[in-house]
């Protein structure tokens, strides 16, 4: 089948599966004040993102065992039926219940999108594809505000999940049409066990790191300590575990999966922080925050399709996985100066969109069939996770800091929902910021690093 063909058919649902993350952050106040809710308000955004990251491994072991086909349709009808409860929710529980739902559906549609394209396309094309494919994960990323911030001005919030409706019936459509040689999979009973401590130890990890989590740590860590100690005592007893150990003695598997979450938490500090400096220090509205954002946006954009096509043409990844870290940490540190924001963007846009397509060839090319489900659901559960601590992080880094500017004023900020800092001026906000962009620099640094040291060059002509 033509890598066209194949591309076609997946974009849909990868742009249904990342738009559905962003799509309510501009509609949620409206939500809010429609349904009554509080402060539990931003679990409406934490339950999809648990839902779906927590499921991520275990949608590409299922699909390993039962076909690629089968198990996309089941996570198309379970998203679309988690739209339908959202759209349908008349108090705040049942629309987190739908979230819930769409969250374990939005999760599969992703997982399975990028394990289609490895399966279908070869290592030394599949950079110039993967660059296609992080054009619209980008561009459904950022567009899902502006579209959320649309329906709820012009027509009514529960639209957000109305329009996943018919969206879901084509995606369905083409998937079947196209991609039906690969519902062939392989005899092997499904580790069960594993695949709910996975869950649940995805699930404690996430809400550890997660601001918006409302239970203490003391509680959350040591569940998180027994929940790993028994998935490592189950997968040792199982003959085809979820979690192969395999995986990580293949050459360069677990370095891609660590610096493309590296790569994944630069990219949510300026996705996520950025808008809030432009609209709570520079007081811009946020529309205008979010047309700036749109340089990160395209940037992003040109660097992955830029350097998909020219792995394909040569053959070598490791110097744009080099290149893409340094000029991150060049913007970073550009934005810690707090000066020449849009060049900043540009260059943090190009660099991490560098990333992209790179690591996921050195994944594809190591994995061997068998495994190239669950393999792929790793590498993506590795970038969703990689999102999630970025933003806690920064948090944390933000807080610290303002922290030190005043001893009376309490910092709640959770990176979706602005908080009313009035306490501080714009310097301290200024100096919180900062902070951030400094730290991040760092870690690009520290990613540069790592793959100048420890990140092999392979032939792609396998």
């Amino acid at each position: 089948m033509k890598p066209q063909t194949v591309l076609a058919s997946v974009a849909l649902v990868i742009a249904l599966g990342s738009l559905e993350k962003s799509i309510v952050t501009t509609p949620l106040p409206i939500i809010g004040k429609e349904l009554g809710a509080g402060q539990a308000l931003t679990w409406v955004i934490t339950a999809y993102l648990l839902a779906a990251t927590a499921v991520l491994p275990v949608y590409g072991k299922l699909s390993d065992i039962f076909g690629r086909v089968r198990m996309l349709n089941i996570g198309i009808v379970l998203f679309v039926l988690g739209s339908i409860a959202c759209g349908l929710a008349q108090d705040l529980p049942s629309l987190i219940a739908g979230r819930v739902l769409q969250g374990v559906g939005g999760g599969g549609l992703l997982a399975l999108a990028f394990t289609v394209i490895a399966d279908c396309i070869p290592a030394r094309d599949v950079g110039k594809y993967q660059g296609y494919i992080s054009a619209v994960y980008a561009v459904s990323s950022i567009a899902g505000p502006l579209l959320g911030g649309f329906f709820a001005e012009h027509a009514d919030w529960r639209w957000v999940f109305w329009i996943n409706l018919p969206l879901g019936a084509l995606a369905m459509w083409l998937v079947n049409r196209n991609l039906s040689h690969l519902s062939k999979g392989r005899r092997s009973s499904f580790d069960w066990l594993g695949a709910g401590l996975l869950m649940l130890l995805s699930t404690v990890l996430l809400l550890v790191v997660s601001p918006e989590s409302t239970i203490s740590n003391y509680i959350l860590v040591p569940v998180l300590l027994v929940a790993t100690l028994l998935l490592v005592l189950v997968e040792r007893k199982q003959t085809d575990p979820i979690l192969p150990a395999r995986l990580v003695h293949l050459d360069g598997y677990m370095m891609s999966v660590g610096l493309m979450m590296l790569s994944q938490l630069l990219m949510f500090a300026v996705l996520v922080y950025l808008p809030l400096q432009m609209q709570w220090q520079k007081q811009m509205t946020a529309s205008e925050s979010g047309m700036l954002m749109m340089i990160f946006m395209f940037s992003i954009t040109i660097g992955a399709f830029s350097s998909g096509k020219l792995i394909a043409r040569r053959g070598k990844y490791k110097p744009f996985v080099v290149v893409g870290f340094l000029l991150a940490a060049i913007a970073l540190w550009i934005l810690h100066s707090d000066q020449y924001v849009s060049l900043a963007l540009g260059l943090a846009g190009l660099g991490l969109g560098f990333t992209i397509p790179s690591l996921s060839v050195v994944v594809q090319n190591v994995l061997p069939p068998a495994d190239r489900g669950i393999g792929m659901s790793m590498f993506s559960y590795g970038r969703e996770l990689g999102g999630a601590i970025g933003v806690a992080f920064c948090s944390a880094l933000f807080h610290f800091q303002l922290s030190k500017s005043s001893t009376s004023a309490v910092v709640n900020i959770d990176g979706h929902s602005q908080t009313s800092l009035a306490d501080f001026s714009s310097a301290q906000l200024a100096e919180g910021f900062n902070f951030i962009y400094g730290g991040m620099a760092i870690v690009a640094v520290i990613a540069l690093v790592l793959t100048l040291l420890m990140l092999r060059h392979q032939s792609l002509d396998n």
